[in-house]
């Protein structure tokens, strides 16, 4: 019984030790209302993809660009990000509301929900970073990135 303990242990730290991998996009997990509560907190625009599930591109983008670590890194750094099906639930509402009418449409908000730029459309990895800078130097988003590059800076 103790060479069968010992022969496990043995294995499990012959395991490699892997450090926490970079991580795409985290979206926030909970309603609509909640993410302007939580961006008004953080003083943080919001980062909103609105998709639907018969959607080629949205699936593409899914599947490409939310789990890369580049995307995940820019987007998770100025944002908080959401994700909504425009057919179901809430989404109907959030779609409706800021007039979405093509997939994916990516909305770029103030802390408050109000719109500052939409992205229709997926074009890619580089073109969802090119988007989020865009966005960012915005004058109603500039003064978010000010304040993360103060904030890096500090670190």
């Amino acid at each position: 019984m103790n060479y069968a303990w010992a022969t496990l242990l043995f294995c499990l730290l012959l395991l490699p030790v892997h450090a926490e991998e970079p991580t795409g996009i985290q979206f926030f997990q909970g309603s609509w209302q909640q993410v302007l509560t939580e961006a008004k907190l953080q003083n943080r625009p919001i980062f909103v993809d609105i998709y639907t599930n018969w959607c080629p591109p949205c699936r593409r983008m899914a599947r490409e660009a939310f789990p890369n670590p580049k995307v995940g890194e820019k987007f998770n750094t100025y944002f908080i990000c959401y994700q909504v099906n425009a057919e179901f639930g809430e989404g109907l509402n959030v779609a409706r509301a800021y007039g979405v009418q093509s997939y994916p449409t990516s909305l770029f908000m103030t802390p408050t929900g109000e719109l500052v730029h939409r992205a229709i459309g997926y074009g890619g990895i580089e073109s969802m970073i090119t988007q989020a800078d865009h966005a960012l130097h915005l004058p109603k988003l500039r003064q978010f990135r000010k304040l993360k590059n103060r904030k890096q800076a500090a670190d």
